[in-house]
């Protein structure tokens, strides 16, 4: 069985372990093996120290094939999504590993806007593990260009944008850009569209000074800082490449993306006069709560996989999809967008929230959630959920339905989950729980720890 490479979302890894010259050279080389050797390939990067390094060696693969290569220089995922979209694009690929650490990165490949499915996936992972590579004659070489897309996307997002809003007044916004990507982007857009725009982070720099990429709680303590000691209406924050949204309100408080996710939703069924939200099984049931007020509903993936839905033939009738950080604006184009999602947050800050992100978020309820995770080694994780879900269910009545997309997820008619998973990348089961009261959390998490702890017991 062929190694896989592709995790939840693209190739990310140590650049010293996984993604190394050797690793992007052979990627280069199965894309162009994938296109049979015809066709031209946007090759984009975040603000890394090593995008030079891989994106020479990804590329030199890539030509030696015969495909032609439109050097995109650092540009946003969201951005260079958008480019495989273009005629006469056959593909285009970002050298990121977006919200990890400085001594990471990856890959990640689109085609008509969206992420590479499994199928395609597989077909990559076969092609380097076994060295079987289009080979192009000295005369087929594929040639190399540099390309500035930054101008068509932010036309794009701008006129979609004003599709859906209006232009500001000049409603102040702060922008913490994590000294990625998105730097010469977000403020330009949001500028565009009338707001009056501050920024930090706001020079590309692969070292992440001022914050580590992932716009997290525990990263944001600069911008919620400087959120609550000014007159901000909303704070918006990115990760190194711009698929990720975060959101701060005026008092510095970082809002729960559940919440960020129904207030987008609501806005796009609405519109639409209903329609699917498609969304990842981690996700709170205040989505189901906000979409179905307005006459949509709701279908969970796993993570990584909301792609793969919008290849079906269901996947047509989703108006809105999003993973946690990251809204896909399907209106607009399949790929995960940060950057005209924070276009549109500002814009329903200013129009449904008078100016106020919390009068903003006051029309959607905060529950809490929780999130932990126990120990699990890989060895007993077969066994792990068809035993956590014998037990939890007929614990707690009340259910409403069971899903088993990406672990096991009981729904209660209360409106309180609970999510059970084991991790594809580290040895753990994961525990996401969701309620309408602290009272109901506190049981529900309780129950399922203790079942967790029970069957580890049994199975080690």
């Amino acid at each position: 069985m062929t190694e896989k490479l592709f995790g939840t979302s693209g190739i990310r890894g140590s650049i010293i372990e996984l993604t190394t010259p050797d690793l992007a050279l052979g990627l280069g080389r199965a894309l162009g093996s994938f296109l049979d050797g015809k066709g031209i390939v946007g090759v984009g990067t975040d603000a890394r120290t090593s995008r030079e390094m891989l994106k020479n060696a990804f590329i030199s693969g890539l030509i030696s094939t015969g495909i032609n290569a439109h050097d995109l220089g650092i540009t946003p995922m969201p951005t260079v999504a958008y480019y495989s979209t273009v005629e006469g694009i056959s593909s285009s690929v970002i050298i990121t590993a977006s919200h990890n650490p400085p001594t990471d990165n990856g890959f990640k490949f689109f085609s008509s806007g969206r992420e590479f499915i499994r199928d395609q996936e597989v077909f990559l992972e076969d092609s380097v593990h076994k060295k079987e590579y289009h080979v192009a004659s000295w005369d087929k070489i594929g040639k190399i260009s540099v390309e500035n897309i930054k101008g068509n996307y932010l036309a794009k997002a701008k006129k979609f944008l004003l599709s859906r809003g209006g232009v500001s007044t000049g409603t102040k916004v702060l922008v913490d850009l994590a000294n990625g990507a998105a730097t010469e982007y977000t403020p330009e857009l949001l500028e565009a569209l009338g707001f009056a725009v501050t920024t930090m982070n706001s020079h590309q720099d692969g070292h992440f000074p001022g914050r580590l990429p992932e716009p997290s709680p525990r990263n944001l303590g600069d911008a919620m800082k400087m959120a609550a000691e000014s007159d901000f209406a909303v704070t918006m924050c990115h990760d190194g490449d711009g698929d990720r949204l975060a959101v701060i309100d005026e008092e510095g408080e970082f809002v729960d993306q559940n919440r960020v996710i129904a207030v987008f939703a609501r806005d796009e069924v609405e519109r639409n006069g209903g329609g699917i939200v498609l969304t990842s099984i981690d996700t709170s049931s205040v989505i189901d709560e906000i979409v179905k007020s307005v006459g949509g509903s709701v279908v969970r993936m796993p993570l990584g996989s909301l792609q793969e839905f919008l290849e079906t033939e269901d996947g047509k009738n989703v108006i809105f999809a999003s993973e946690p950080w990251k809204p896909i604006f399907t209106k607009y184009g399949c790929w995960m967008d940060g950057i005209t999602g924070a276009g549109r947050f500002a814009q329903l800050v200013d129009e449904l929230g008078d100016g106020s992100c919390m009068k903003l978020m006051e029309t959607v309820p905060k529950y809490p959630i929780l999130r932990d995770f126990v120990p699990c080694p890989d060895k007993i994780k077969k066994l792990f959920l068809p035993r956590v879900k014998e037990l939890l269910v007929p614990e707690i009545s009340g259910v409403e339905k069971v899903l088993e997309v990406d672990g096991v997820r009981v729904d209660y008619k209360d409106g309180s989950y609970v999510l059970i998973r084991v991790s594809g990348t580290e040895p753990k089961a994961r525990l996401y729980v969701g309620a309408k009261s602290q009272q109901t959390l506190d049981k529900i998490t309780k129950i399922a720890k203790r079942i967790m702890e029970q069957v580890l017991e049994e199975l080690q």
